[in-house]
């Protein structure tokens, strides 16, 4: 459960499921020998299927595999490689993949981010331009990034591992980022956050820490970017940059005094969670899925519901507890494509919370 003043991470992204075809390939007997790049507890391999072509007009269709090598379940990750001379991405299928600043970013779909320890899952990217095979890097949240402490008093943190996700808060608390020496001073889009304070960060060589305030409801965009001295220089060092952004949404839920406000969002998948009798439940998920359900009904009440899907906005739904017992909140994706006349294969994603109310 999470404390009134605290909020959880949300996994955000939509997988987009592509079938790549391309004309005149050449296979590579065998696959090219994979490369592996280990990063704490996440490798990646790389193998590459065909490949056709030269320079400009070559390309080539690559299978990466990621493994879990920590001893903890991760549940998300992230796969990162630099396009070589101006190579492209044209398509990716089982990941979510964004280029950027000559580095490609490929993170998990929301059905193959929890991997145990020792496993391991795939994906696909077709790729255009020179056939140089990528030498990718991985990072998951089963090992944490070594980064400087949180800042003291923020209600929400996030690190390095936390690239692309989505994160709830209510108007008035804090959200702390700590990141690594390497990273420049965060930037942030909109109204809804004000930055309280900063340090450290390229180029001073400690630590970037931040803490920033929501202080009205809406949306904002937190981004920055890796840099290194050796890429300012003649010539400039051939280092990969790393993007990173996170997402926040800020609603307008101040604690009342009746009791507390717990929020849950996607991590929080059969979590068993205890409330009282006048506590305040509150459901944040992407707007793939649906408004949740309750089983059975009585135990809490449904106040506000907003968003989801087909609405195109993330999906937020309070609820008041109101006599002790025992419900499910349960709730599930949905996708257009699966009402068209001929139905995609898009897979549906069940997400619950099982909650005992107490008096």
């Amino acid at each position: 459960m999470i404390a009134s003043r605290r909020s959880v991470l949300t996994a955000g992204g939509i997988l987009a499921a592509t079938t790549v075809a391309a004309l005149g390939m050449t296979t590579v007997a065998g696959g090219a020998p994979a490369t592996a790049t280990p990063a704490g507890g996440c490798t990646a391999t790389v193998r590459v299927d065909s490949r056709w072509g030269s320079g400009a007009s070559g390309g080539q269709i690559v299978t990466f595999t990621v493994a879990n090598t920590a001893s903890a379940t991760a549940t998300r990750w992230a796969v990162t490689w630099p396009l070589t001379d101006g190579q492209r991405i044209v398509s990716s299928w089982n990941t979510s993949v964004s280029a950027a600043g000559g580095t490609a970013t490929a993170t998990n779909a929301p059905y193959n981010g929890v991997l145990t320890p020792g496993a391991s899952t795939t994906f696909g990217v077709q790729l255009a331009g020179p056939t140089t095979a990528p030498t990718p890097s991985c990072t998951n949240d089963a090992v944490p990034p070594t980064t400087a402490s949180p800042p003291a008093g923020a209600d929400v943190t996030v690190r390095e591992a936390d690239n692309q996700r989505t994160v709830t808060l209510y108007v008035g608390q804090t959200l702390g980022v700590t990141l690594a020496a390497d990273y420049l001073p965060v930037s942030t889009t909109g109204n809804a956050l004000t930055p309280v304070s900063t340090s450290g960060g390229f180029p001073t060589g400690q630590p970037l820490v931040a803490t920033l305030r929501a202080v009205s409801p809406g949306t904002a965009e937190l981004t920055t970017r890796t840099d290194h001295a050796c890429q300012h220089t003649t010539p400039p060092c051939t280092l990969p940059t790393v993007l990173w952004a996170l997402h926040v949404a800020v609603i307008a839920l101040p604690p009342t005094d009746a009791g507390q406000t717990v929020v849950v969002s996607a991590p929080d998948n059969q979590r068993d969670l205890t409330l009282r009798v006048g506590d305040t439940l509150v459901v944040s998920l992407p707007s793939n899925y649906l408004p949740p359900t309750l089983t059975p009904a009585g135990v809490v009440v449904p106040g506000e519901v907003t968003g989801g899907y087909p609405s195109g906005q993330p999906l937020i739904a309070r609820y008041v507890a109101t006599a002790p017992g025992q419900v499910d909140v349960s709730t599930i994706t949905d996708n257009l494509c699966r009402h068209a006349p001929t139905p995609c294969p898009s897979p549906q994603v069940r997400w619950v919370v099982h909650v005992t109310v107490t008096s």
